[in-house]
C-alpha cells in the first residue's frame, strides 16, 4: 500500500473545497501512521476491493469522489 501526499493546491472539482482525502481500499494493516493519517482527515479507508476505475480522492465537504 502507497500513500501519496495529497497535492496543496488540489481541490474537489465539484465544489472547489481543499477539505479532500485519498482513498485507500482494503489496507493490508492499520498502521500508527495509517492511523494517524485517518484521524487527521488525509486518508478515507474503504474495506472493500476497488471497483474499476476506483476513485481516488474524496470530498469531506460535498461527499464527492474523484
Amino acid at each position: 500500500m502507497t500513500i501519496m501526499s495529497i497535492p496543496e493546491n488540489l481541490r474537489c472539482p465539484k465544489c472547489g473545497s481543499a477539505d479532500i482525502a485519498e482513498i485507500i481500499y482494503q489496507p493490508a494493516e492499520m498502521t500508527e501512521e495509517l492511523l494517524r493519517l485517518v484521524q487527521a482527515k488525509k486518508v478515507l479507508i474503504r474495506n472493500e476491493p476497488p471497483p474499476a476505475n476506483a476513485p481516488r480522492y474524496y470530498c469531506y465537504y460535498c461527499g464527492y469522489e474523484w
